[in-house]
């Protein structure tokens, strides 16, 4: 690669990646340089559901005693949460006593209970708004009110570069470098983003030394993808 271009390769665990380079890397001031993104991999796990939205209270007695249930952090669908809350919430004849059901045609989920079983959704930190229930008890089968937001709102992946200038979100100003929607591939599976095309946004230093990339949801918030390698290829060139 000659002199007038460059290719940074950064890896990390985490969305708020801090670099310094080994010295100052110093271009011509006498030309004009652009960077963009070449690469972008990371195992889709994004973690939808937090220490803010992780707890429901159930019942299995018909309301006389409620328990509350702590997810761990992690990637879930509501399948796989049916599957932690029948640790709990036991079952009979293969059929969960407290489970969720997806309506895909109005993007609503349906608690089912079974059983004399119960679900609070009325506790700090509740999941509610992620299936779209209200915080209140539930004491037989209902569609969700609301539509699910299963995803959390983090329905775009934003990369956020210190070194350039340009970039906007809806109406704010943003050193966005790339953006992609967020679930291009099942939860498991690898993003592999190599755009066919790379968008080049104009440089705003001759010295590089600290390269500061964030990787942000829609809202400007940390994507947090439980610990997994992120991998990002960064091309600088001069302008012709």
């Amino acid at each position: 690669m000659s002199n007038k271009e460059q290719l940074f390769v950064i890896t990390s665990n985490n969305s708020n990646i801090k670099l310094s380079l080994d010295y100052e890397y110093e271009l011509d001031r006498n030309q004009e340089y652009e960077l963009g993104l070449k690469h972008f991999s990371v195992y889709n796990s994004i973690r939808n559901i937090n220490e803010d939205n992780n707890k429901i209270k159930i019942s299995t007695d018909n309301g006389v005693t409620f328990k509350t249930i702590s997810l761990p952090p992690g990637s879930y669908e509501y399948i796989a949460i049916n599957e932690y809350l029948s640790e709990y919430g036991g079952s009979e004849n293969g059929k969960n006593n407290i489970e969720f059901e997806g309506n895909l045609n109005l993007n609503k989920i349906k608690l089912i209970l079974r059983n004399k079983s119960q679900v609070d959704f009325n506790v700090e930190n509740s999941m509610n708004a992620l299936l779209g229930f209200d915080k209140q008890i539930y004491t037989k089968s209902t569609l969700a009110p609301n539509k699910a937001n299963i995803e959390n709102d983090i329905d775009v992946i934003n990369i956020h570069c210190n070194l350039i200038n340009g970039g906007f979100f809806n109406k704010y100003k943003r050193q966005i470098i790339y953006s992609l929607p967020t679930f291009t591939v099942p939860i498991g599976y690898r993003i592999i983003e190599k755009p066919f095309q790379t968008t080049y946004l104009p440089l705003n230093s001759f010295m590089i030394k600290d390269i500061n990339l964030e990787i942000k949801d829609g809202k400007n918030r940390f994507i947090d993808f439980g610990n997994e390698e992120i991998v990002i290829q960064l091309h600088l060139k001069q302008i012709k």
